[in-house]
């Protein structure tokens, strides 16, 4: 059994998602979370804050951002292992020997929500039936990323048009927050359409923000690098200069919008398989 301690201990929102990703392991009883003063095997450590690396405890650095805007502390040859959605730019990885980097990627999205998403996926069925009682919804906290403007631009443009219910700090204009986990899911589906862009652009950097929509009954309106991964039927490009005329289409034609908005958003549904192949090979031995 491989012990793994947190460099951050009181961030109970990085240990919850990294033990959706670990769920398999922790299951069968190959890796055990335990506390720092507990003689761990290894560390894991968060792209968000700086960290120590203590003697004898080697260290995983986890990421679910983009690197170019949430760049490392330290140089990526300090770790026994780097984790991340996207590949980071091999300049962070310092000098070093030549050979293989320590590199495990893995679909955060698979490990956003605390349930699996075989769970969400049949929950999806009863969402897809929820009556519509709103045109569309955006929920953004932060104006980080080389494409926040982009996606502050594309609730403007929608709302110039037709109402968008903004329920996060940004832009807000309902008065309150959505709320969080699946009940999250149950708000969205409620509305038509989801203004879903990514906060930036990196080569396989792909979070939940379409997905989450897709899994509500809401049709994503997306911009990111997952537009070369997914459906292209199943959302809206939030970057076509006819997004407006889209929107329109799909809003007086019931029986396209709806079939659209039923399609699967990914050809090949996220698993956490490679990664937990990758792990084991690297770190369980």
């Amino acid at each position: 059994m491989l012990k793994i301690c947190y460099a951050e201990e009181r961030d109970g929102d990085f240990k919850r998602w990294t033990g959706n990703l670990l769920r398999s392991f922790l299951a069968t009883g190959r890796v055990a979370i335990v506390r720092q003063k507990e003689k761990p095997d290894l560390m894991l450590a968060s792209i968000w804050r700086r960290h120590k690396f203590p003697k004898g405890v080697p260290v995983v650095l986890v990421s679910n951002e983009n690197w170019q805007v949430y760049p490392p502390h330290f140089s990526l040859r300090r770790y026994q292992a780097v984790i991340g959605v996207c590949p980071p730019p091999h300049y962070y990885w310092g000098e070093g020997p030549p050979g293989p980097l320590p590199f495990i990627q893995y679909p955060y999205e698979a490990v956003h929500f605390d349930a699996p998403l075989a769970t969400l996926y049949e929950q999806r069925t009863r969402r897809l039936q929820v009556p519509k009682s709103g045109f569309c919804c955006f929920v953004v906290s932060n104006t980080v990323g080389g494409m926040a403007e982009r996606r502050q631009q594309a609730f403007q443009r929608v709302n110039a048009w037709q109402r968008v219910d903004s329920a996060g700090s940004l832009l807000n204009n309902t008065g309150y927050r959505a709320p969080r986990g699946t009940a999250f899911l149950d708000w969205i589906a409620r509305y038509k359409f989801m203004i879903c862009v990514e906060n930036s652009h990196a080569p396989g950097y792909v979070t939940e923000k379409a997905l989450q929509a897709s899994l509500a009954g809401a049709m994503p309106i997306y911009d990111g690098a997952g537009l070369a991964l997914f459906n292209r039927d199943a959302v809206v490009d939030a970057s076509a200069p006819e997004l407006l005329e889209q929107l329109h289409r799909l809003d007086r034609d019931a029986g396209e919008y709806e079939r659209r908005r039923r399609l699967d958003l990914y050809a090949q549904r996220p698993s956490l398989l490679d990664f937990e192949a990758r792990f084991a090979d690297l770190l369980l031995g």
